[in-house]
């Protein structure tokens, strides 16, 4: 599972701007292991996000 919640989050981290910018600044924030750390930070993020559309019953509505 973890495996497949890291591709997503690389996924998102080319298509979607607030996920691009939540890994660059976890990338900028580590000194070891950069990108599999903002990577893992992403996918969680993501978890934490599907967690509340569900819990909610609430569509997802992108920012532009």
């Amino acid at each position: 599972l973890r495996t497949y919640l890291i591709l997503a989050a690389n996924s998102l981290r080319y298509h979607n701007p607030i996920f691009k910018e939540y890994y660059w600044k976890k990338f900028n924030e580590s000194n070891s292991h950069r990108h599999m750390r903002a990577l893992v930070l992403s996918g969680r993020k993501f978890v934490n996000l599907i967690f509340y559309l569900l819990k909610n019953n609430v569509p997802y509505i992108p920012m532009k």
